[in-house]
């Protein structure tokens, strides 16, 4: 995967960012979508200059207000990679943040998929089927 999404996911709207992997660059700014098909075409058209192959998105498990997005990017063949909030609490904390905001969330999650000390971890490719994988280093 050459390419790292981190999504912050609302109730009503959701914020993600694109990064590079190797370089850390961020190549899409931190943005807002709703959470309704307008907002999910909307990040689909954010993504199409990368292939599905190169991404990993990765999302926070928010009890419910996930699911649509999860099942909507499932269906178009992308990667998922589910995140347990107090994992990104915990990153943050541990970069010395003590900021929380959406914006800033969609980085830390994009760190947290890019953590070396993350050896393995779940990734969702069709709904209710877990793949589990070595992380490359």
């Amino acid at each position: 995967m050459n390419y790292l999404v981190g999504i912050d996911i609302g109730k009503n709207k959701h914020f993600f960012c694109v990064m590079d992997k190797d370089t850390g660059e961020l190549l899409v700014d931190p943005v807002s979508f709703s959470n309704n098909k307008e907002g999910f075409d909307f990040l689909i058209n954010k993504l199409k200059p990368f292939s599905k192959n190169s991404i990993l998105i990765g999302m926070e498990d928010t009890g419910h207000y996930h699911f649509a997005l999860l099942k909507f990017l499932l269906s178009n063949a992308f990667t998922v990679a589910l995140i347990n909030p107090k994992t990104t609490g915990f990153t943050r904390k541990m970069q010395g943040g003590i900021t929380k905001n959406d914006k800033l969330d969609t980085l830390t999650i994009c760190d947290v998929l890019d953590t070396p000390e993350r050896k393995k971890q779940y990734r969702i490719t069709k709904i209710n089927s877990f793949d589990f994988y070595e992380q490359n280093n």
